[in-house]
């Protein structure tokens, strides 16, 4: 595309002069900022417009003139006058004002991407660091020039009349139906009406209380019974014993069996059948270990150049890191963390669990251990960007199983954060040695 393909002199002469011609009672629907012309002097009379706007003076050539004037903003005083004078008198205005701000605005778009495209070129060829950070921050630009094209700014509601009439016709005829994103497990899924695209869930638990296998096993149903795709980030445990869990909870073959080779010829076949399943369901797995934010964007961006994603997973949140942010201390830096795990699910249109540990005071409490957002570590940031905050409760752990033994091999899983919906608990049977949580 040549460079004098990338602007209108004439949509944006025939945009001001129907301002000037017509007022600005329109102006209300158009996202357009002076940054968006190409000619300067056009953009001064539009900032000269925006600001006379503001201020409730009508538009005209004279305020337009005035304007300028008494803030310095004329450059060729008598060549501006005949400029703005000819855009009243000769200006072609046959469409509509929304028509050429759309002209306008995607060649301004566009040139902002030839422009971040040079630089990108110039970056490959002078940066001297690794590869890896050097994409990372080309993608994260465009990314960021992408977004700012779909942002639409300040728009009436008369404008969402049939989308708002259309989304309420959906949830009328749904019935109660699940609309996001399936987990199978029936009560979570009633409580949430499934995961959503843009949501962000917590899963917290106290170590040893099955964090990583309901999210495996979440993860596991997306994958292979919806075959959506499932990213997963893990900084603790390894891919190898990541997929072995996979694939004894699908075999329902104990993995401790597996390791100590004691598997019986019964088990031979599930586990063969487990073993093709899982590796052709559509998992991704990153056990790099060390993650920082700017490396989580630049992976999920790179896979969504081919994918369209349907859940990240970060197992868990506490170990990522962000450089950006670490010198102001330990508390800003989960804070970052944490919102940029909430944008990654905007990004990606796709919802993101982060597993979180949680406080050691939940143990020196005497009664009632059940976990509170409280008991989040580093909770503030956590809780507040968190559309779900969802934990874990193994009550045969502790003195529940005494005193109810209903609970051995239980778990009480509470919902205690929901943005769109009920909160509450409900149980699930949790088998450790199958790498299992089961409705009941």
């Amino acid at each position: 595309m040549q460079a004098d393909s990338l602007f209108e002199l004439e949509s944006e002469k025939s945009f001001l002069g129907s301002l000037l011609l017509k007022g600005a009672d329109n102006l209300i629907d158009i996202p357009l900022v002076p940054e968006d012309f190409y000619q300067d002097t056009n953009r001064r009379i539009y900032k000269a417009v925006l600001d006379l706007v503001d201020k409730k003076i009508a538009i005209d050539p004279v305020s337009v003139l005035n304007f300028l004037k008494e803030n310095s903003l004329l450059k060729d005083p008598e060549r501006e006058y005949d400029y703005i004078y000819s855009l009243y008198k000769d200006s072609v205005v046959s469409h509509p004002l929304g028509y050429y701000a759309e002209r306008i605005k995607r060649l301004s778009e566009r040139r902002r991407y030839s422009k971040l495209l040079t630089s990108a070129l110039e970056l490959i060829q002078k940066e001297p660091g690794e590869n890896e950070s050097v994409f990372n921050q080309i993608e994260q630009s465009l990314t960021e020039v992408s977004r700012s094209a779909d942002v639409k700014g300040l728009m009436p509601v008369s404008q969402d009349k049939a989308a708002l009439s259309e989304y309420i016709k959906e949830i009328m005829e749904s019935r109660g139906q699940v609309k996001g994103l399936r987990t199978n497990f029936t009560q979570f899924d009633e409580m949430t009406s499934g995961l959503k695209e843009y949501e962000m869930m917590v899963l917290a638990a106290r170590p040893g209380n099955g964090k990583t296998t309901l999210a495996l096993n979440i993860a596991s149903n997306v994958a292979l019974i919806h075959n959506r795709p499932v990213v997963i980030f893990s900084l603790e445990m390894s891919r190898m014993e990541l997929l072995l869990k996979l694939v004894c909870s699908y075999a329902q073959v104990e993995s401790n069996k597996l390791k100590r080779s004691e598997v019986t010829k019964s088990d031979a076949p599930k586990l063969i059948e487990a073993i093709i399943k899982v590796t052709s369901s559509p998992i991704y797995i990153d056990d790099s270990g060390a993650l920082s934010v700017d490396d989580f964007k630049g992976r999920i961006r790179k896979l969504l150049t081919n994918e369209s994603l349907g859940l990240i997973i970060v197992d868990y949140l506490q170990l990522m890191n962000d450089p950006k942010s670490r010198d102001g201390g330990r508390q800003q830096e989960v804070s970052s963390i944490s919102r940029a795990l909430k944008q990654m699910a905007k990004e990606a249109k796709c919802p993101v669990i982060a597993l979180s540990q949680m406080n050691r005071s939940i143990e020196q409490r005497s009664k009632d251990q059940r976990p509170q957002l409280a008991d989040l570590r580093e909770s503030g940031a956590i809780e507040q960007d968190a559309d779900i905050v969802t934990f874990i409760y193994r009550g045969e752990k502790g003195k529940d199983e005494e005193e109810d033994p209903r609970m051995k091999g239980m778990a009480e899983i509470i919902i205690a954060k929901n943005r769109s919906g009920p909160t509450g608990s409900f149980p699930l049977a949790f088998r450790p040695e199958l790498s299992r949580f089961d409705n009941v």
